[in-house]
């Protein structure tokens, strides 16, 4: 599990790192670059993964992946081996210019994509806590989210990703987890279906529902109706059993898409807070650009400040370079919702996971 340097990234795959934290996904969120032109047929479904195999996973503890980087200039660690609890990564769209509804699992440009954009700026934040595994699913196409010929085949496309998202947890709870506490955690489409499975965990799992340290479902709208009756937004940065949101959209920009979906929650990951308190950037502990952590010498510092007022979190343009690449109309920060506040929310899961262990005495 030791961190892998950009040295050992191969040439295609550091041109591809333009592709993968998303370039091609900022342009292509509300356009549907390529969107499927025959109806939703499950019968044409790619094969499902088999969980079994540690090939169907983007990051396991037990093998060298990408989930174990950690920024340079930093005194950060990948503590994976000695780490007590789990985190359950669900990936956003890496199918980003396929046709199909649903991609394969063997697609290579989206492995490209996920392994080398979402596992160091995601799923890696998670390691100096607890061990990661991220499924490989069948994920929606980007142009079956954006551009579907109807809105049935588009529910077809995600149940169909979502179902292999609950065998994969169920895998993870079966065969990996031992019994150990957990946090569930993701982006983009990776929290349309987390917040499904968040469901089946405390209606269908209960006594696993125990365990459940947070839930971290970051870039997309979560209506807090959706799961009050299962378990709360989280109030402070200490609070357990409870789950936190946020999308980021510059100052003075356009949050309709968030908002047609429902009404989101927003906690701030800068204070931890679900309230409307503005907190400068001096309390921004670093951030990183698009490229994550390749070719950079240490997080930036001090990039932002942020506010939560109606459901999104308002954040103050980073100044820095690579921050300005793949954003989305309307100020959209979507691409960034981790990277702007990435050693924030280190920091916070050794805080809440240090408040799990010491409210279970």
């Amino acid at each position: 599990m030791a961190g892998l340097r950009v040295s050992r990234l191969p040439h295609v795959v550091v041109l591809c790192l333009c592709l993968s934290p998303s370039c091609v996904f900022g342009v292509d969120l509300f356009s549907g670059l390529l969107t499927p032109d025959t109806p939703f047929d499950i019968t044409q479904a790619p094969e499902a993964p088999d969980y079994s195999k540690s090939k169907n996973w983007a990051a396991l503890p037990s093998k060298e992946d990408n989930a174990d980087i950690v920024p340079k200039g930093t005194t950060e660690q990948d503590l994976q081996a000695s780490a007590a609890i789990d985190a359950f990564y669900i990936h956003p769209t890496s199918y980003l210019l396929g046709g199909n509804w649903n991609a394969s699992v063997d697609d290579l440009l989206s492995k490209v994509i996920t392994d080398y954009g979402m596992l160091p700026q995601h799923a890696a934040v998670y390691n100096g806590v607890a061990r990661v595994f991220a499924p490989r699913y069948r994920q929606a196409s980007q142009g079956a989210q954006v551009n579907p010929l109807s809105l049935n085949d588009r529910e077809q496309a995600l149940a169909l990703a979502f179902s292999d998202v609950r065998r994969a947890f169920e895998y993870f709870l079966d065969q990996y987890n031992d019994g150990r506490p957990f946090l569930i955690t993701s982006h983009s489409q990776g929290t349309t279906h987390a917040i499904p499975l968040l469901q089946y965990l405390f209606q269908e799992r209960p006594k696993d529902a125990r365990r459940l340290v947070a839930g971290y479902l970051i870039g997309n709208t979560v209506d807090e109706k959706w799961l009050s009756h299962l378990l709360p937004v989280c109030q402070t940065g200490t609070d357990t059993g409870c789950y936190l949101s946020w999308n980021a959209i510059a100052e003075g920009g356009d949050d309709s898409h968030w908002k047609s979906k429902g009404h989101p929650v927003c906690v701030n990951p800068l204070s931890w807070r679900q309230d409307n308190t503005a907190v400068p950037k001096s309390e921004n502990l670093g951030s990183l650009p698009i490229t994550g952590p390749y070719f950079l010498d240490a997080p930036h510092k001090a990039q932002t400040g942020a506010r939560c007022e109606d459901g999104i979190l308002w954040i103050t343009a980073p100044q820095a370079r690579g921050y300005s690449m793949a954003l989305f109309p309307g100020g959209g920060y979507h691409a960034y919702d981790y990277n702007l506040f990435w050693m924030n929310i280190r920091e916070n899961l050794r805080e809440r996971t240090r408040a799990y262990f010491q409210q279970q005495r």
